[in-house]
Formats: C-alpha cells, sequence, structure tokens
C-alpha cells in the first residue's frame, strides 16, 4: 500500500481531501503545516506529496525545495495544492521543484487522474 502525505493547515481542506483519497487503496499521513510535513516525509517516505502553497510557518514551494535537497526525495512526485491562480505562485512552486499543481477545490477525478499518473493506482 502506497503512502501519501497532505500537508494543509486549512482542517476543512485537508478533511475533504483525505475523504476523496479514501476509496483508494492508500495510507494518507497528515500535516498541518510545513514543519511537520517536513518532519512527516522524512519519516514516513511517502510515493507523493500534497503540499498546501500557503500555511503558517512555510510555504508548500519552501517545504518541496527543503525536500528536493535529500536525495531520497529528488524523484518524489511533490504537487502544490492552492486556490491562487497567479503566475507568481505558480512560478515559485516550479521553481522549488513541485511537479504539478492541483486547484481547489480539488475535483475527485482529477485527483483520481494524479494517481493513476504517478502510477499509485
Amino acid at each position: 500500500m502506497h503512502t501519501i502525505l497532505i500537508a494543509d493547515d486549512d482542517f476543512i481542506s485537508l478533511e475533504v481531501l483525505k475523504a476523496m483519497l479514501a476509496q483508494f487503496p492508500l495510507r494518507i499521513v497528515t500535516a498541518t503545516n510545513g514543519t511537520e510535513a517536513i518532519a512527516l516525509a522524512t519519516e514516513e517516505q511517502p510515493k507523493l506529496l500534497i503540499l498546501d502553497y500557503e500555511m503558517d510557518d512555510l510555504t508548500g514551494a519552501e517545504v518541496c525545495a527543503k525536500l528536493r535537497e535529500m536525495d531520497e526525495f529528488t524523484d518524489t512526485p511533490i504537487i502544490a495544492l492552492t486556490g491562487h491562480q497567479s503566475s507568481n505562485h505558480l512560478d515559485q512552486c516550479r521553481a522549488a521543484g513541485m511537479n504539478q499543481t492541483l486547484h481547489k477545490p480539488v475535483a475527485p477525478d482529477a485527483l483520481q487522474q494524479l494517481l493513476q499518473q504517478h502510477g499509485l493506482l
């Protein structure tokens, strides 16, 4: 069973994503800030990370950049989760090494397609 890490400081967004992912044979690990996301990622070694762009302590892009410095995360798919459409935010995500972006509210079919694309289904 593959592990996915979701980091989002918004409880409702986190719960909605967990509920959407519950139908799949996955183990879901959650973090509520960037620092916790880094600690859980190094401990759990997830096959995919979904990081909210705007968190209290570190942005998803900052978390991604820190993880990309570690050998074990150079090839791990890291997905930005954002409600923003600005090119500045999207550029920061790409520059940090994020593979792609999921926009809030997340559509269930987009989530399923993402999992299939990265070989988790």
